[in-house]
């Protein structure tokens, strides 16, 4: 019992920073809003559309720009100060939400529309996930960090099974745009959070040429063994498994029939899964085993997907999407807090932005590859097909097959000068 209460401490214990209670129940609220979003604009491209490929091209826009302006977000990241620029890119995302609810409320939005402004919502993501995601460090420090990375991906989650839930309910109510006005109002939390907080002056990279910083950065990822091999695992993840959710609204109204409400419950149920992963991760301590770690997330993602991929009964499909939420976040937040808190301070939003590029920038890719193959194999194959990549990536990572043993056997220089 006292080992389990003091398990439970050490996953909560980024929670004793009121800065970060603050922080953190301001990103709750806003992040269902985004949910909110998320959910009500690929059903509202699918309503006006019934083209999984255009689905595809939705994700495309909306994940694109973080593909070629990650790891220059990095690089501002390490430059500026992170809760100032987390201020202007929740404020710059108020204003998308809002022209999208006024379009959508007045009957005038066209697909165009949607894309376009899902466009714009990415160009300012590309610079909010980096600065975001290390605003964490500034605000409980490197011994709490991963508890704090946890944690937000734990509300994270938890909203992305709220919101779904709700925006089912109020699309079959109401229709899209309300969701899109509900998400705008929800920005305001977080920028009242960010007003509250006060954080220390963090350690900024010295000045020099965003060539040689970005530079800087790739020599440190590429130069350790072990963030190279966990980097790779998140491009496989990302490029296949995340294509799952550019599927979700086909299952939800083709395979399952279980129409805008049943799609919430399906986005809801990657959702819970996903906050006793992220919790799980919270509990870890120390950075032992985290290739092991993230090995055994990736394959649940992808036996999640296979087991998805053979049902056509709604409470069935619920259940593997359970668990593939629960591999995605084992996987995910693992790695975002083994990265933060190995990387020297200086560095840290570069080697963040690298994961985000990768986590990002490739979905967007795999989110339109997967919309073309649904088009003409149909979802259950696409699904099916991706889940078993991921199986096939966890096996070689966490078993070392030989021939990646010799790959990697050379010994490597790490950017502070040791070597592995």
């Amino acid at each position: 019992m006292r080992r389990l209460a003091s398990r439970l401490r050490h996953t909560f214990r980024a929670l004793r920073h009121r800065g970060f209670r603050v922080y953190w129940v301001g990103q709750w609220v806003s992040v269902n809003g985004s949910w909110m979003q998320t959910t009500a604009q690929a059903w509202l491209v699918y309503r006006l559309t019934d083209s999984p490929l255009v689905l595809g091209v939705l994700s495309a826009a909306r994940f694109g720009p973080s593909l070629l302006g990650a790891p220059f977000a990095g690089v501002m990241t390490d430059r500026f100060p992170r809760r100032l620029l987390v201020l202007l890119t929740q404020s710059a995302s108020l204003v998308q939400a809002s022209l999208l609810a006024a379009l959508t409320l007045s009957g005038a939005v066209r697909v165009w529309h949607v894309l376009a402004l899902a466009f714009l919502q990415g160009i300012v993501d590309t610079l909010d996930m980096p600065a975001r995601q290390t605003l964490q460090v500034d605000i409980v420090g490197i011994e709490d960090l991963q508890s704090a990375v946890s944690l937000n991906s734990s509300a994270f989650n938890a909203a992305r099974m709220l919101g779904p839930a709700l925006a089912g309910v109020l699309v079959a109510a109401y229709g899209e745009g309300v969701c899109f006005a509900v998400n705008a109002a929800s920005y305001l939390a977080v920028l009242v959070a960010l007003l509250m907080i006060r954080t220390p002056p963090a350690v900024l990279a010295p000045s020099g040429s965003m060539r040689s910083h970005l530079a800087e950065g790739l020599r440190y990822a590429w130069g350790d063994r072990q963030v190279r091999l966990i980097l790779a695992g998140v491009a496989v993840t990302s490029a296949f498994g995340l294509s799952y959710m550019t599927l979700l609204p086909v299952f939800a109204r083709d395979v399952l029939h279980a129409g805008a409400t049943g799609f919430g419950v399906l986005m809801a149920s990657a959702g819970l899964g996903a906050v006793f992963g992220a919790l799980g991760a919270a509990a870890r301590s120390g950075t032992r085993g985290t290739r092991l770690v993230m090995a055994l997330g990736q394959g649940a993602l992808g036996v999640g997907l296979v087991g998805l991929a053979l049902t056509r009964h709604l409470a069935a499909a619920t259940g593997w999407l359970v668990f593939v939420g629960l591999g995605v976040a084992i996987q995910l937040s693992t790695t975002n807090g083994f990265l933060q808190t190995t990387a020297p301070d200086h560095l840290r939003g570069r080697v963040v932005s690298l994961y985000i590029w990768l986590f990002s920038g490739l979905s967007t890719i795999g989110g339109l590859a997967a919309g073309w193959v649904a088009e003409h194999a149909g979802a259950p194959w696409t699904a099916a097909g991706a889940g078993a990549v991921c199986v096939l990536s966890a096996l070689l990572m966490g078993l070392e097959m030989p021939f990646l043993r010799r790959a990697f056997a050379r010994p490597v220089g790490r950017a502070d000068g040791r070597k592995h």
